[in-house]
């Protein structure tokens, strides 16, 4: 059967407007291929656009070609990916030594201090935790200097930046709050004292004003970190007030509502916690 003018017209027009879908993917992946390792995700998704518009285009010399060379431009990336994961741990080892951090663990997840790199190689994106995978921190692009710029971030705002007495008599004041009179000297939910804590740390124009704008995010990790170097500086100084923490048993690690990690050491070691206790003591 003939095919009709008609048909015919609408045959070439949907080859055209393939091949010119096709013309504007080779046009991207030729301007994303000058930085190949940044954009490894997105030259991924155009070669797979690439291959489906084809499907819709008949078997001419020129489509055969073009099958061959996405075959021989996919083992390049692939080529390329493999050569990153060989080098990125090497490069994330010698520059986090640059911020005093040492590099551990093996692919997917790496550990770094208080921090745990989780990297994506199939979204090429690395997720930045804090301690083994318990508060999320950031995302950012998977490569060396994206990542070790944000555990610099993360770990320059990590906590509420008070020093130690003034945070210790916050920590107290929060606790008063959260026990009360009643229970005032015995253990309280540890996830409370945070929420009373959070508003305390806020400066001074936040209680003057307070709207959002002039609001400081005192988070699960922030909190943590702050327990982290209370517990610490009570090691190395006397301060009249002391602060306690309960390990959580199965029951209060259910929920998140329950229970708070925090670290033993710099090297992020930790144990999960349930209750506080804040007491006044004689040297």
């Amino acid at each position: 059967m003939n095919m009709s003018l008609d048909q015919l017209l609408k045959e070439l027009s949907t080859h055209k407007r393939n091949i010119q879908s096709i013309y504007k993917l080779l046009g991207e992946i030729s301007r994303l291929d000058k930085n190949r390792a940044e954009n490894l995700t997105k030259l991924k998704a155009r070669l797979d656009k690439l291959e489906e518009t084809m499907k819709n285009i008949e078997r001419e010399s020129y489509v055969q070609n073009l099958k061959e060379w996405i075959k021989h431009y996919k083992s390049i990336l692939e080529d390329t990916t493999n050569r990153i994961k060989r080098q990125i741990g090497v490069e994330l080892e010698n520059q986090l030594k640059n911020l005093g951090l040492a590099l551990s663990g093996h692919y997917p997840e790496l550990r770094a201090g208080l921090f745990t790199i989780e990297l994506d190689f199939d979204k090429w994106r690395a997720v930045i935790w804090y301690g083994p995978k318990q508060e999320r921190l950031s995302e950012c692009l998977l490569s060396t200097s994206a990542i070790v710029k944000q555990i610099e971030r993360v770990k320059k705002e990590l906590g509420s930046g008070l020093k130690e007495e003034e945070l210790l008599k916050k920590l107290s004041d929060a606790y008063n709050r959260v026990a009360g009179v009643e229970k005032k000297g015995e253990y309280v939910p540890i996830i409370k004292v945070l929420t009373e804590l959070a508003y305390l740390v806020q400066n001074p124009r936040f209680h003057q004003d307070p709207r959002r704008e002039n609001y400081k995010s005192y988070s699960r990790a922030d909190f943590s970190y702050d327990l982290f170097r209370i517990r610490r500086y009570q090691v190395e100084a006397f301060f009249p007030i002391k602060v306690q923490l309960k390990v959580a048993t199965r029951e209060y690690t259910r929920q998140r509502t329950d229970f708070l990690w925090v670290p033993d050491d710099e090297n992020g070691r930790g144990t999960t916690y349930s209750h506080l206790l804040v007491e006044e003591v004689q040297k």
